[in-house]
């Protein structure tokens, strides 16, 4: 009787419950539909909204669409450019995004700040795409913690060089996480490329651009793979440096052809220099400076705002930028220059510049571009030439250099065009000077340094005669580093006059 008294309370209470349920859901449903409702109106305000910026961002890229075609040289080229924040999708809608940011990147302003990390990643991007990499599985393989056969070499090299690195916020205790972050991302680098591996100077490259990227390091490799691998010459950090050395051989070539008076006094000063040293081999007066200037893409000798110019310029205009702005500093810089009446008051004027170059902002961005965009058409005219005829006509490491030929034929003075008469002097400048710092046989380029010489003090003769012992004709490491213990002595004031760079254990460059 009581189970069936229960059991009659729970069927009465059941249909009550039900209906409280059923009017707290309606409830529920009338506030989910007018919050709905809020919400798709303010869906829809926005969505407006987004259109009018859509529409107004596409006005603007219209005017500046506009602005770039009539400042153009009116090519037919440049009446198809279109101006858009980001490419559209197909080749034709990068191409056209390409040519409108070049331009950009021509104008007195540049490409603005806040622009620069995406346009530089979308150019990475676009070039990693075009070779089919698995982005996911590169950064896998290049940032994993487990280390590699070659990482233990690579690694002390690196850490050696971060404190070299020249940007404050790499120096200082406070700086060691972004140094972990730097030395990770050259590490991931040598990994991609073994054939460059890591080389001096990348930790200057790298610390630059995780400037911009603001410290991310697979967007800093992404770039770091886009300039090293695909803006700039082939072999340039690789095979002895040889394409860095045919680019300087050019350089000295077209400062005879865009600045033949200071060309001129540079060769009455080497000359001078040659007699001085009672005939032995003194390298271009130049070397010292665009080789340092070429591998760190000058950002070792201008303010950040000015490299970073320069950079966007060069990611879009290719590797002759490095050469034109080496032709506009030396061009601005030549007033003082041709003051200068031997090597050492050159050296000396050369490194008191280079540091207000640095510090006071000696060359104004502005004017510097501008001089970088008017001195020449693009391309420059000659220069493949140029670098196809010296690319198969020089010899970075020679067995063995006769110092009878240098003085021999030192006098005389050649037209850089003339393909059948080689340029003796390019020649072993190539073969000794320009490549001395990078590959450890910095003795000739610290020469010029010295009043007093022990002997020949390089005594060349006797350090390439060793290199033909070893099978590959060339000096090991070991023997190098010997024998430069041996006929390198530098005055503390001296050695002062050598770029930074060049300082730090003879810049002795590691390859792998």
């Amino acid at each position: 009787m009581q189970y069936l008294w229960q059991k009659g309370y729970l069927l009465f209470c059941f249909p009550f419950s039900l209906l409280i349920d059923t009017n707290e859901l309606k409830m529920i449903l009338g506030e989910l539909k007018y919050r709905i409702g809020i919400q798709s109106a303010k869906l829809l305000r926005q969505l407006k909204q987004k259109d009018r910026l859509v529409h107004k961002v596409q006005r603007n890229c219209d005017v500046v669409t506009a602005c770039l075609q009539a400042v153009s040289q009116k090519r037919r080229v440049d009446t198809k450019l279109k101006f858009t924040l980001e490419p559209s999708l197909g080749q034709n809608g990068f191409q056209q995004w390409y040519d409108a940011l070049k331009a950009v990147a021509r104008l007195s302003t540049g490409i603005p700040k806040e622009w620069r990390r995406k346009v530089w990643l979308t150019l990475a991007d676009h070039y990693l795409h075009s070779i089919a990499i698995d982005w996911d599985k590169t950064m896998r393989f290049t940032f994993n913690e487990r280390s590699n056969p070659d990482d233990d070499s690579m690694g002390i090299q690196i850490v050696k060089d971060l404190h070299r690195t020249g940007c404050s916020s790499y120096c200082g205790q406070e700086a060691e996480q972004d140094r972990v972050v730097l030395k990770r991302v050259l590490l991931a680098y040598a990994r991609w490329n073994k054939n460059v591996g890591y080389c001096q100077g990348f930790n200057i490259l790298a610390a630059l651009i995780l400037e911009v990227v603001e410290g991310n390091e697979g967007d800093a490799l992404k770039i770091m793979i886009y300039l090293i691998d695909k803006v700039l010459p082939e072999s340039y950090f690789v095979n002895n440096l040889r394409a860095l050395s045919v680019d300087m051989a050019v350089f000295r070539d077209l400062l005879r052809l865009k600045l033949p008076e200071l060309s001129q006094h540079l060769d009455t000063l080497q000359k001078t220099a040659n007699k001085e040293s009672g005939g032995g081999y003194e390298p271009p007066l130049t070397n010292v400076f665009t080789m340092q200037w070429f591998l760190t893409l000058f950002a070792t000798c201008l303010p950040n705002h000015t490299v970073l110019k320069i950079w966007d310029s060069v990611f879009f205009e290719g590797s002759e930028i490095i050469l034109r702005v080496s032709l506009a500093i030396w061009a601005k810089l030549g007033e003082q220059i041709e003051c200068c009446e031997t090597a050492d008051e050159f050296y000396s004027t050369m490194g008191r510049l280079t540091q207000e170059m640095l510090e006071n902002d000696l060359l104004e961005s502005h004017e510097l571009m501008q001089t970088v965009y008017s001195m020449a058409p693009f391309p420059f005219p000659q220069l493949a030439e140029l670098r196809e005829k010296y690319t198969y006509n020089i010899t970075p490491f020679p067995a063995t250099i006769k110092p009878t030929s240098v003085s021999g034929r030192r006098g005389k003075v050649r037209d850089s065009d003339d393909e059948n008469d080689p340029d003796d002097e390019d020649a072993i400048a190539n073969a000794v000077g320009c490549l001395g710092p990078f590959s450890g046989l910095l003795a000739p380029e610290l020469q010029k340094y010295q009043k007093q010489v022990k002997g020949s003090c390089i005594n060349s003769n006797y350090v390439w005669s060793q290199a033909t012992k070893n099978k590959s004709g060339f000096p090991t490491a070991l023997e190098r580093e010997d024998e430069e213990d041996k006929a390198i002595e530098v005055r503390g004031e001296e050695y002062q006059m050598l770029p930074q760079l060049f300082q730090d254990s003879y810049l002795e460059i590691t390859i792998t």
